[in-house]
């Protein structure tokens, strides 16, 4: 019977009856963000603030063309400097509602496809990575692995330079249990997992240009 401990998730390191490491869970939404994007942010602040200020300029332009036209360049610049500094502002107005609805319109889009709310059995032992979803099995022994990585505590089982198997962090209830696990992975696979992460951190488009 697995041990257990209040408000922890199951004990899941090897041992003498138990030569691997097991565990049901289902992947989250910021799971899928850490695979595909750079972020967890879908509108991430730089870029967003950054946006609104073009347009606010490219608006600012145009609605005060005739200032420049007749020759009050001060005036044109000051009013489209305010409108500029407007933009920007009601762009980080809007940036926490905005959040919200990418993640939510993301979230429905990885429901839809199964990707969310489907458990998923995993075992990593010492002939590699298996894990079984919605009736369908793939095993990954570990010398057809194309990396393997580890980010914020979740190990990333990468099968190509796209697809990763993820354990996420929160399925360790100690860092003990974490590094009980690092050792065994990197003892059975006979390599050094990366990190901080590369492939994690480029985001999908970020790898596409990556050799296979």
């Amino acid at each position: 019977m697995t041990e257990r401990y209040p408000g922890s998730v199951p004990k899941i390191w090897a041992s003498p009856d138990r030569p691997g490491f097991s565990k049901t869970f289902e992947f989250e939404l910021d799971d899928h963000l850490d695979i595909q994007h750079l972020t967890r942010q879908t509108l991430p602040l730089g870029p967003a603030l950054g946006a609104a200020g073009f347009i606010a300029l490219f608006a600012g332009l145009m609605l005060n063309f005739d200032k420049w036209q007749a020759g009050n360049k001060a005036e044109f610049t000051a009013y489209v400097a305010i409108i500029v500094i407007a933009g920007m502002l009601v762009g980080a107005l809007l940036l926490k509602p905005l959040r919200r609805l990418l993640r939510h319109i993301y979230y429905k889009r990885l429901a839809k496809s199964g990707a969310i709310g489907k458990p998923i059995t995993s075992t990593v032992d010492k002939d590699g990575v298996t894990f079984t979803v919605s009736g369908q099995t793939i095993t990954c022994p570990w010398d057809t692995l194309y990396a393997l990585e580890e980010d914020a505590g979740t190990f990333y089982f990468w099968m190509s330079k796209t697809a990763a198997h993820a354990w996420p962090a929160r399925l360790f209830a100690s860092d003990e249990d974490r590094q009980v696990f690092r050792d065994s992975v990197q003892n059975w696979s006979g390599r050094q997992i990366a990190s901080p992460a590369l492939l994690a951190r480029l985001g999908v488009h970020g790898r596409a240009n990556l050799p296979d």
